[in-house]
């Protein structure tokens, strides 16, 4: 029997993973229903292996301390995410985009000669040389590769006493695994939907679970590779908005290796959010590639679509996954409250008497629906396994020094 069963293996799934590794005398799984680890950190390397981030992109130093340290620790570097207060901005399908300072409401200015104060559009964002997937890489490298479990889809978790018992999919394959506590490295919506819980969970918690929205479901976003920065010779930084009712695209970032300065260096890189909601999204499939590059060439120019320049244009759209998105996140995607609120304290208790907890960054108070948010809640779940580890020797202790 296991001691601790993970399902997920996105950033909290892993690091939980990597904790009671280095703990050690801990028998644990981790099962992963993707046939890759990572979860929403997703980076793609074109042709010519310029790497692309299409999920998780960038982590914040000021406020987010332990992706901050988890990065140095892992001996990785990062580059600053270029950002001069300035966007290019195209509000009007039939004009040319203008560069314009983003305001403290975070809007575009009106005139072009408005002051921009450097770091406005970013604020102060980094990313991980070699893409978020370094991480992912990195921590997962010194993990028992036998004890984790891709393209295992865990469909049932029944409570059973003194521990619990899984129902597994791999493949045509169905077979059931037993622990004595299972840790749900989800985001809470995507465990209501893809696993039956026997009995049910409580009501109230069941509430907690579907009313946490899930970070980044209905996301997509688009990348482009080149052989060189053209838009940084013509002085532009790569950050654009376009506010018109037909944008393709919302956002654009520069997404360039730090040598992208040197001109053979094959790492210059464009991406950005979808504008389009998932269902118009379906509506487009066959054109989708032509109207993203035409959104781009009317942002940065001919040179954006110029086939000796660009090596690859990629994409990925999250709301196609059911790991990530769920009926009731698409149902909710016109509601435009900024970033949701996380971190209910129902959704951090211990369940189903300290067999059955909750994960993922969604869970967490601090950082919730970032990477940040997923190390927090590791650092939760941490302490409350080995708690209940340290609680269980030492009443077996006492129980043999009375036997």
């Amino acid at each position: 029997m296991l001691d601790v069963a993970i399902v997920g293996g996105g950033l909290c799934g892993l690091t939980l993973a990597h904790s009671l590794q280095a703990a050690g005398q801990v028998d644990w799984r981790l099962f992963e229903s993707r046939p890759r680890l990572g979860g929403r950190v997703l980076t793609v390397k074109a042709q010519d292996g310029t790497p692309i981030d299409l999920g998780a992109t960038w982590f914040w130093p000021s406020t987010q301390p332990a992706m901050t340290r988890l990065v140095q620790d892992l001996g990785l570097h990062s580059v600053e995410q270029i950002d001069d207060g300035r966007v290019l901005h195209l509000h009007d399908p039939n004009r040319t985009p203008e560069p314009v300072a983003l305001t403290a409401q975070l809007t575009p200015a009106l005139e072009a000669s408005d002051p921009a104060q450097p770091g406005f559009v970013h604020g102060g964002a980094r990313r991980v040389v070699g893409g978020m997937a370094a991480v992912i890489d990195a921590i997962a490298r010194p993990l028992p590769e036998a004890r984790l479990r891709l393209d295992h889809q865990v469909e049932a978790i029944m409570d059973r006493g003194d521990h619990v018992e899984l129902h597994v999919r791999h493949g045509d394959a169905l077979y059931a695994m037993y622990a004595r506590r299972v840790v749900l490295a989800l985001p809470p919506r995507v465990a209501m939907a893809s696993v039956r819980f026997d009995p049910p969970l409580d009501d109230d918690l069941q509430s907690a679970m579907q009313a946490t929205p899930t970070w980044m479901a209905t996301a997509a976003k688009a990348g482009y590779a080149y052989r060189q920065a053209f838009w940084r010779d013509k002085g532009l930084t790569g950050n654009a908005w376009v506010t018109h009712a037909q944008a393709m695209l919302a956002e654009v970032f520069d997404a360039c290796g730090p040598e992208a300065g040197d001109q053979t260096y094959p790492g210059a890189a464009l991406a950005g959010f979808a504008a389009l909601s998932s269902h118009d999204r379906t509506r487009f499939t066959l054109g989708l590639s032509l109207l993203l590059e035409s959104q781009v060439v009317q942002l940065f120019g001919q040179e954006a679509a110029d086939p000796a320049l660009l090596v690859e244009q990629v994409w990925h759209d999250w709301a196609t996954e059911p790991q990530t998105c769920t009926p009731t996140d698409v149902a909710e995607e016109s509601w435009g409250g900024g970033h949701p609120s996380y971190g209910d304290p129902l959704l951090a208790e211990a369940h189903w008497q300290n067999k059955l907890f909750l994960g993922g960054s969604e869970t967490a108070r601090h950082g919730g629906g970032y990477l940040e948010g997923a190390l927090s809640a590791t650092a939760r779940l941490r302490r409350q396994l080995l708690s209940l580890r340290t609680t269980s020797a030492t009443a077996e202790q006492a129980h043999g020094a009375t036997a």
